[in-house]
């Protein structure tokens, strides 16, 4: 019994750290999502960019206002860089990702925002703090 307690607790162990992986897994589903999508902008792929929208945005944002919309952005902040960085939250019931860009002016938060299909139902761009 004294060797039986160890190893159950082990195995609860093993459980929770695999259960964590899982959910991490989740995560980085949609923090690649959320970089797929941002290339899409950046390769003037707007098209490919509005397929990932849900039904409010394809008719809030066609591919004319998501390609005025980045090219506003590109005037502003200047020529794209790159992607730096990459953070996850949750808002009532949403899940958001910020990919955080560097522009030749500045760095840009790009929010990104999912619903429970995955499919993109927000997108904003912030001055990266």
């Amino acid at each position: 019994m004294k060797y039986l307690m160890p190893l159950l607790f082990t195995l609860f162990l093993s459980t929770l750290v695999s259960c964590e992986q899982q959910e991490g897994t989740k995560v980085g589903d949609l923090t690649n999502s959320a970089k797929i999508f941002v290339e899409m902008m950046v390769k003037e792929n707007y098209a490919g960019a509005v397929e990932k929208f849900d039904r409010t945005m394809k008719d809030a944002m066609p591919i004319d206002k998501l390609q005025e919309a980045w090219q506003g952005l590109l005037a502003k902040a200047g020529i794209f860089k790159k992607q730096i960085g990459l953070r996850q939250t949750k808002e009532q019931g949403y899940d958001i990702v910020y990919v955080t860009c560097e522009f030749e002016k500045e760095k840009v938060d790009i929010k990104v925002v999912f619903n429970n299909a995955k499919q993109v139902s927000g997108l904003w761009f912030i001055p990266s703090q």
